[in-house]
């Protein structure tokens, strides 16, 4: 740890030397291309040196990101970190990959219904707390001051859709780092994936009414084909995959790291073009693999974790190097009641609501659903660019949010897998 400490220093200050090199030279090279070397060379060191703390190696991706990004320290140029978003497509895709290939249908029968019935009360609950917060801040909060009631409402309902959204990016990956198996993380894993696909479906349905509300008119034909379209249009290009990937892995069977990554990011780029989303596009195809043929699925997740270290440092790396510190500043205090409110919904929800035959999901679960990231991200750019009179302020006030849940939620889903007796702590240095 020592050792990864020292390096870290050393690159940090080699950062700080390039970017006064850069303010004096204009031909220093691509910006991109320095962000995505900086950003991967601190994350590996930064996540060695969180591991030695007991951190995740998450936490150190995302907080040397925001150390050295363009809204702290500015060592790393803003335009770089904008350029990554081809990282953070792939990355996606490959950890939804991961993900799908641990939903057997085994496991769908013997939670499934439990977890949809959950995920109905979590979400329900935590939207109804943060659509009445939102209402009731109305008069604090300028996008929504200036509006009538019915846009109000309509508005509140919006962002209470994105809010309560979770990440299943964030908690695969720390899945990934503690190699946890049970019951308690597949509840975890199956929980936030089908929360997030519950907040799609809804988040469709309050743009239409938003949108409606000033007076857009109610495309209820259009509205549903977009959301059949973004689900089922994804399940179908990712079985198409899935056979994709089996053919090659019987036929061809080289170099497989290489195959996925590029598969993924064709995935990522494609889907994001057809209007599909990657994340279920790739979670399909990883699941549809598991249930045909469960070797090639372990191949598969072997395989991801060879090569994926790379890239998900320089993905939380870079997320953390996006992150607007100076927006705490601006609606902090709304954004921190609003975390604080929707923590505690969760947090009830899942004492009232989760089985009661395993103990440790109504004490430890809602720690696992605390983190947001990729899908709030996106989410609120959509809004952002649906909704340009608004928008903006509105991203303003999720990015916030999403701030302080990407700084304390990765710890606390560690401490929710660790606390479940379901995190073996024998972690290998290839995963992230």
């Amino acid at each position: 740890m020592k050792g990864a400490i020292i390096r870290l220093g050393l690159l940090v200050m080699l950062l700080a030397g390039i970017s006064r090199v850069q303010e004096w030279r204009v031909d220093t090279g691509n910006s991109v291309m320095l962000a995505a070397g900086a950003l991967l060379l601190c994350g590996l060191f930064a996540g060695k040196v969180a591991k030695g703390v007991g951190l995740p190696r998450l936490t150190g991706y995302l907080l040397v990101g925001v150390v050295v990004g363009p809204y702290a320290l500015g060592f790393i140029p803003g335009e770089g970190v904008k350029g990554l978003e081809l990282v953070k497509g792939l990355a996606v895709s490959l950890i939804a990959l991961v993900a799908g290939t641990e939903l057997h249908l085994g496991l769908i029968r013997r939670v499934g219904t439990k977890v949809a019935l959950l995920c109905t009360a979590v979400c329900g609950v935590t939207f109804a707390v943060c659509f009445g917060a939102l209402f009731a801040l109305r008069p604090l909060l300028p996008f929504l001051a200036s509006m009538t009631v019915p846009q109000a409402l309509a508005t509140s309902a919006l962002v209470s859709t994105v809010v309560v959204s979770f990440s299943p990016t964030v908690t695969i990956a720390i899945v990934q780092e503690t190699s946890a198996r049970g019951p308690f993380t597949e509840f975890l894993m199956a929980l936030v994936i089908i929360g997030d696909l519950f907040v799609m479906v809804a988040f469709a349905l309050a743009a239409g009414v938003t949108r409606a509300s000033f007076g857009g008119g109610f495309d209820l034909k259009g509205l549903l084909g977009g959301v059949g379209w973004e689900l089922f249009g994804s399940v179908g290009v990712g079985a198409l995959l899935a056979v994709a990937m089996l053919i090659y892995m019987r036929r061809v069977n080289r170099e497989l790291p290489l195959f996925l990554v590029a598969l993924c990011f064709a995935a990522a780029e494609g889907g994001a073009r057809l209007h599909l989303s990657p994340l279920l596009v790739s979670l399909s195809a990883g699941a549809l693999i598991a249930n045909l043929d469960e070797r090639e699925s372990q191949r598969i997740h072997h395989a991801i974790q060879m090569a994926g270290l790379p890239v998900f440092a320089l993905f939380f790396a870079a997320a953390g190097a996006g992150l607007k510190l100076s927006t705490l500043v601006t609606v902090g205090p709304a954004a921190l009641l609003l975390v604080a409110l929707r923590a505690l919904a969760i947090h009830q929800s899942c004492r009232r609501f989760a089985p009661v035959e395993d103990p440790r999901l109504r004490r430890y679960l809602w720690m696992g659903l605390i983190s947001q990231a990729g899908v709030t991200f996106g989410l609120a750019a959509l809004i952002s660019r649906t909704f340009p009179s608004f928008g903006p302020q509105v991203e303003v006030l999720i990015v916030a949010m999403i701030t302080t849940h990407e700084l304390v939620g990765p710890v606390l889903t560690r401490r929710a897998l660790e606390r479940s007796g379901e995190a073996r702590g024998d972690e290998r240095p290839q995963t992230a």
